[in-house]
């Protein structure tokens, strides 16, 4: 199975960069709000996925810690993105 890591990352931070942008241009009243959050939900779909993948393929949590972090991520998304990037995702894809 190929090892995604690196990609799971860019997308967060690509989906990251997008909310923030599209939350800049709704406080000014960009028009172009509507595409910008289309795209920053697109790519959240996609590290979510990417993230759902890494936690189920992982062998170095217990199927409770697996539950809990993938409900986590689905309902809370880019906050549980944050707190999956920077404390649990060493965890999960712990080298051996």
């Amino acid at each position: 199975m190929k090892n995604l890591e690196y990609q799971t990352k860019q997308a967060f931070l690509f989906s990251l960069a997008f909310y923030c942008i599209s939350i800049i241009s709704k406080f000014f009243y960009f028009e172009i709000f509507p595409i910008l959050f289309s795209i920053s939900l697109l790519l959240s779909l996609i590290w979510v996925v990417l993230v759902l993948r890494e936690i189920i393929f992982s062998g170095r949590i217990s199927n409770t810690e697996r539950m809990l972090l993938a409900l986590f991520i689905i309902f809370f998304n880019i906050v549980a993105g944050l707190f999956y990037f920077f404390k649990f995702r060493e965890k999960v894809i712990a080298k051996k």
